[in-house]
């Protein structure tokens, strides 16, 4: 079996402390303990954490304390580590507008792996090198979107492609606010079940800081729409509908719930096509999630691991960060035109929005 030696840059709260909140309701069709970066690889048999990195002795301290990783092996300097220790892989749990250096670093390091948090980083040029750097020294890039990880949300893409609601006509979604640092969860939701987007129409809420909220439409290349809600007090809420029904995944509720239609009245040839054709509720699934399942950031190594091992694209690739990072920016360049449609790709690949 094969032994991957790990280091974690950045040892914050995704890093080591998150599984301390698990009372917490929010973790609910999110993610489940091991949630942090150290507690998934201390608890995989093929990681072994060896190295750790932060900006302040303090912080590399604590963490180094907490997960064993011994004093000579624990730096201020992430480039001095990547130097000195044999890493396999890396794990960059900082802030957004430090993750692209790093990410490049350690791939011109020429680690194995790399698992990043998102927002993979802050403008589209960013993540453009991140991902050819990682290509051209053969790294593989997975970032942390855990809810492509999580049975519920596989649960629903299944239900969707199985046709339980016919065809997907539109979706809505609403997330805590911040359009880039929490939205990107939303963004990469809406691709995942339902593809390329090709333009944004949005507008961005005066807040303070250089990632606010804001609301407006995705609109997807096979002619999809996706309302968005990035300014909600309530939480993670996501709707898919379809021609025959409804899938619905809400944070406070365990598990998916599918409503299936049908029609009220009968459809005849001979009534007009513009006449309302009335639906009703003709039957709800709930399924819960399962009882035991990979919690969500063991997936994602394991899957860094996978992808590795058998030279194949990740479940949540470096490709799927950017794409999910150019909705969110397309939001803020929509409203700066007073709201008129952004297409994808950018063409702006410099623009910028510094996120947690």
């Amino acid at each position: 079996m094969n032994l991957y030696r790990v280091g974690v840059i950045g040892c914050g709260r995704k890093a080591s402390t998150i599984d301390d909140e698990a009372s917490v309701r929010w973790l609910t069709n999110y993610d489940a303990v091991p949630s942090s970066h150290a507690s998934a690889y201390t608890t995989l048999p093929k990681t072994r954490l060896a190295a750790a990195a932060a900006r302040t002795r303090e912080s590399v301290d604590r963490f180094g304390e907490r997960w064993g990783v011994p004093p000579e092996h624990r730096y201020t300097d992430y480039r001095s580590m990547l130097k000195k220790e044999v890493i396999d892989i890396v794990s960059v749990a900082t802030h957004a507008d430090v993750r692209a250096e790093i990410v490049i670093a350690a791939a011109e390091a020429r680690v194995r792996g790399i698992l990043a948090e998102k927002a993979v980083a802050t403008s589209a040029a960013e993540a453009d090198e991140m991902i050819e750097a990682c290509r051209r020294n053969g790294v593989k890039l997975v970032i942390n979107h855990p809810r492509r990880y999580h049975p519920v949300f596989r649960q629903a893409k299944q239900m969707l492609e199985s046709g339980t609601i016919g065809q997907l006509t539109s979706m809505h979604g609403a997330m805590w606010t911040f359009l880039v640092h929490n939205g990107t969860h939303l963004w990469d939701m809406f691709r995942y079940f339902g593809g390329e987007a090709d333009w944004v129409s949005g507008t961005v809420l005066p807040a303070a800081g250089s990632d606010p909220p804001g609301y407006g439409v995705v609109h997807l290349q096979n002619g999809v729409f996706a309302f968005a809600d990035v300014l909600t007090g309530r939480g993670t809420n996501v709707q898919l509908y379809g021609t025959d029904g409804m899938i619905q995944i809400d944070m406070f509720t365990p598990g998916v719930t599918c409503f299936v239609y049908e029609d009220v009245l009968p459809v005849t040839p001979d009534r007009p096509a513009y006449q309302f054709r009335p639906r009703r509720i003709k039957e709800t699934k709930h399924i819960p999630p399962p009882e035991n399942f990979i919690p969500p950031m063991q997936a994602a190594v394991l899957d860094l691991i996978d992808s590795i091992e058998q030279d194949q694209a990740p479940q949540s690739s470096g490709e799927d960060g950017r794409a999910a990072l150019e909705i969110a920016l397309a939001f803020h360049l929509s409203h700066a035109a007073q709201g008129l449609r952004v297409s994808l790709p950018l063409k702006n690949r410099e623009f910028r929005v510094v996120s947690r």
